[in-house]
């Protein structure tokens, strides 16, 4: 059975993001710089792959759970100190309360693109899109102009608050979907 191939990309989709990502230090009472991925259903695949469904972000602890485990606490993500704009919808939120992710908030995710050409560089004759909260997984080339319906543009961006504790937070961005 075909499941969906999951690429995270940097925003020039210059470099895959293969191991953990850095977000650098961060002082409190101060937001992080922004960081935008795009990340990826199928990149230049050249068999079609099913399409993820009900698509949503969010941060995890290491365990994948809610940052709250005695002996295993996780600020960031019991406090929701991570905010996410879904560039790829046209969103403009990232400040904004709505953006939150973490513990208590999923944020959904999807693109208005479109998916114009296969992987040999062919148009499809009519463009393909995804409907929303969607990843496609169709056959493509891998670049952004031709694919933009098999990936999401996603900025984010941690609010860390004046009385956090000191020291490193481990964590994890978690893409939820399913798959048919």
């Amino acid at each position: 059975m075909n499941v969906p191939v999951i690429t995270w990309m940097d925003s020039n989709n210059a470099n895959e993001i293969t191991t953990p990502f850095n977000f650098g230090v961060i002082d409190a009472g101060d937001p992080s710089p922004i960081y935008t991925f795009n990340i990826w259903n199928n990149k230049g695949g050249k068999t079609e792959l099913p399409k993820m469904e009900d698509c949503t972000i969010t941060t995890v602890d290491m365990d994948g759970g809610s940052g709250e485990a005695p002996g295993k606490e996780v600020q960031l993500v019991s406090g929701n100190w991570f905010r996410a704009q879904v560039d790829s919808l046209g969103e403009t939120d990232l400040g904004q309360e709505t953006s939150k992710i973490g513990k208590d908030f999923s944020k959904p995710i999807g693109t208005k693109g479109k998916t114009t050409k296969d992987d040999t560089g062919a148009s499809y004759p009519t463009p393909l899109s995804p409907a929303a909260k969607e990843i496609l997984g169709v056959r493509n080339n891998g670049l952004k102009d031709d694919a933009a319906g098999n990936y999401v543009t996603v900025s984010l961006r941690a609010f860390v608050p004046l009385d956090a504790r000191s020291g490193q937070q481990a964590f994890k961005l978690r893409v939820s979907y399913r798959y048919v």
